[in-house]
């Protein structure tokens, strides 16, 4: 079993709405024009409890990862700038201290997909890029135990996202990270999207991985006209 912790963007980020599977509606008994019917009025009513897209312009995150898989501390900050043609418009900084990307991604809220990716001057011109560039910075934000044998311990406490404390629970798994022996400890809080924190450290007390969300928040002035073209 290969055990994934770390930010998956946009799937497990801040910015993930919640998408109701349709319901199946029985028609084999039902004439046709009321099998369509039926079906219609389903549909309505569904979308009527649909919880809507928690998403709004202007929410942002913060995530920092560390530990000895990178050789030196990465933040990533994601932050929705506007929405666009029925699009959200995400912008991605990932930087380390020698270097800063800057991002903007178009995400179709409806399979959360990206289908847009454009790099970020200075100036916020934005110039296409290939998916791929956005894959390759966001695979580096997680990190792969190679094997999971087993919970250890669950424990009920807080933690902490800034300024701000949340009810979380932690819990602790016995991995293996190639033949080393390590302790993986994961913080969730029902407060907050995705994880708050992972770490994955070896049994001489190395820490091979952490991923931690040190801020959550809504800007005060969100960009709503960002389309550079």
């Amino acid at each position: 079993m290969v055990l994934v912790l770390g930010f998956v963007a946009p799937a497990c980020s801040l910015f993930t709405a919640a998408h109701p599977a349709a319901s199946p509606v029985a028609e084999a008994s039902a004439p046709p024009s009321q099998s369509n019917e039926a079906a219609r009025v389903a549909s309505i009513e569904q979308a009527e409890v649909a919880p809507s897209d928690p998403r709004q312009v202007g929410d942002y995150a913060v995530h920092r990862f560390s530990g000895s898989y990178e050789k030196a501390p990465l933040t990533l900050t994601e932050e929705i700038v506007a929405q666009e043609a029925g699009l959200w418009v995400i912008d991605y900084t990932f930087q380390q201290p020698s270097s800063t990307t800057k991002l903007r991604v178009r995400l179709d809220p409806k399979s959360d997909s990206v289908v847009r990716v454009s790099r970020l001057d200075v100036n916020g011109k934005e110039t296409k890029a290939p998916l791929s560039l956005y894959e390759k910075l966001i695979d580096r934000t997680s990190f792969s135990a190679d094997s999971n044998d087993g919970e250890l311990a669950s424990e009920h406490g807080t933690c902490a996202v800034g300024p701000n404390e949340f009810d979380c629970e932690t819990k602790s798994y016995k991995v293996k990270v190639g033949e080393q022996d390590a302790t993986l400890s994961v913080a969730h809080s029902d407060s907050v999207p995705g994880d708050v924190s992972g770490d994955i450290t070896a049994s001489d007390g190395t820490l091979i991985y952490r991923s931690e969300l040190v801020e959550i928040g809504k800007a005060d002035s969100p960009r709503h006209d960002v389309a550079t073209r």
